[in-house]
């Protein structure tokens, strides 16, 4: 907890000033991005292994039915947390997501930037920027898209706790993605990890899980991609 708790320091003040210099930011993000795919250089051998329950067979959301299952939870949280348990004191927080995937087609690179709001201990939204390159045989590729996040926490009142974490957005590619798909799909991410909270109230996330992108057969062609890999995350606490 020492060790984490002096990292939890330098990256605060670390943020704190790039947020002011942007470039900051970006250069460290880039840095640990760097570190991260230079350790799975080789995962365009393929998809990296599922974990039991959370692959394509499993709790995973990577279709309309589970879609609405996911959505339906979560309203259903939201309501529980406000008007049944009244949960009245919301955390906010910023938070930046790095992330790795090994697909069935090559690895695919993520960098996230946004916020969340805890509803609860148990259960907090967020949104995010998502940010995606993509290192294929066939051809590289970048693009763009916005993420909405529910998370569920087990032990959400204290230090540390086991998450489970469901992610549903729209993503549009500088070039097709997968490279035999189309430029726009939907972004779906299913992750179970841990959090730990720090003493000045921030948050530092670790996770693994799925990732699936398709355009749900609104567009011709629709081949899909799925894979699995790992996500860091961290947050700091602004009221």
């Amino acid at each position: 907890p020492d060790i984490v708790e002096e990292i939890d320091g330098v990256i605060s003040k670390s943020i704190r000033k790039a947020f002011i210099n942007q470039n900051g930011i970006m250069k460290k993000l880039l840095s640990l991005l760097l570190i991260i795919s230079s350790l799975n250089c080789y995962s365009q051998e393929g998809q990296w292994p599922g974990i039991p329950l959370f692959n394509e067979s499993g709790l995973v959301l990577m279709d309309q039915n589970t879609f609405i299952g996911v959505i339906s939870a979560a309203s259903i949280s939201f309501g529980l947390s406000q008007f049944v348990f009244k949960d009245t004191k919301h955390l906010n927080f910023y938070q930046t997501r790095v992330g790795v995937f090994g697909t069935i087609g090559g690895t695919v690179i993520m960098e996230n930037f946004g916020i969340e709001k805890r509803i609860a201990p148990w259960f907090g939204l967020g949104i995010e920027v998502n940010n995606q390159q993509w290192i294929y045989e066939e051809r590289n590729g970048a693009g763009m898209g916005l993420n909405l996040y529910y998370r569920w926490h087990l032990f959400g009142r204290k230090k540390i706790s086991p998450f489970l974490e469901y992610g549903s957005g729209f993503f549009f590619g500088f070039s097709d993605f997968p490279p035999n798909g189309t430029n726009f799909t939907f972004n779906l991410t299913t992750q179970i990890g841990v959090e730990y909270t720090t003493e000045r109230k921030n948050k530092l996330r670790l996770s693994y899980g799925h990732i699936h992108q398709s355009n749900n057969d609104l567009l011709d062609p629709n081949p899909g991609e799925d894979g699995n890999g790992f996500n860091f995350t961290y947050l700091w606490f602004w009221k």
